[in-house]
């Protein structure tokens, strides 16, 4: 609830699992005086939730009470609502990556999770993406694994895990590299973006690399900005 400036108090809502969702929320705002609520706003936040990164915001209800008479018990309303822009990365979109590094066994296990706001690629405006993940020492490619395609999707839901071994002890001259390719049976596939983990890495990617060499055995998931290919 609102008063022009400044937030009165918030109540959350929980998503119920259906479609279309429905919720089932009850809430109470309290100190609030009687001779106040004409100059107070309802204001609701639908939001789509992400365990990994800040929940975009799909639209918003703004619902004045100037002129709403609430002494004579509860009202029932429908407000349409909305549309906010859904927040979306600039450049070549973003990948959602899973890491763990398990010392005992010298072995990084790498989960490719989603993929999300990849640009149009072909005539018919969506991709069909698919993700090579190479393995480097000292600069040297020593394995590859791929997902599997899929069609038509500027965010395509992949959760494909792949294990590699180490050759040698710990992380510092380890690399791994992400290609996001769109699949072309009728020409070469074309990279859409590209991205790189590991210690001497810039930004998200050498932070990630620093977390997992710090707590070994804990599976670690971060969005990276993908670079143009």
């Amino acid at each position: 609830m609102a008063v022009p400036g400044r937030v009165v108090q918030v109540v959350k809502g929980k998503l119920l699992k259906y479609f279309p969702p429905k919720h089932s929320v009850y809430g109470k705002f309290y100190g609030i005086p009687y001779s106040q609520i004409q100059d107070l706003t309802l204001h609701f936040m639908i939001l789509s939730f992400d365990r990994f990164s800040r929940d975009d915001v799909i639209g918003e209800v703004l619902i004045p009470l100037a002129g709403i008479e609430l002494s004579e018990g509860r009202l029932l309303m429908d407000r349409e609502i909305i549309k906010r822009n859904v927040r979306k990365s600039s450049g070549r979109g973003e990948l959602l990556i899973s890491l763990c590094y398990q010392s005992m066994t010298n072995t990084l296990t790498v989960v490719v999770l989603k993929a999300r706001h990849l640009p149009k690629s072909d005539v018919s405006g969506l991709s069909d993406p698919y993700v090579k993940v190479n393995l480097y020492h000292a600069k040297k490619r020593i394995s590859k694994k791929k997902t599997h395609v899929k069609k038509c999707t500027p965010n395509a839901v992949l959760n494909e895990l792949f294990v590699f071994d180490i050759p040698c002890e710990g992380l510092d001259d380890i690399s791994i590299e992400f290609l996001v390719l769109d699949s072309d049976r009728g020409s070469r596939n074309e990279v859409i973006g590209w991205l790189t983990l590991g210690s001497s890495a810039e930004g998200t990617g050498g932070e990630h690399w620093k977390e997992i060499c710090e707590y070994p055995r804990r599976q670690i998931a971060k969005w990276h900005m993908l670079c143009e290919g």
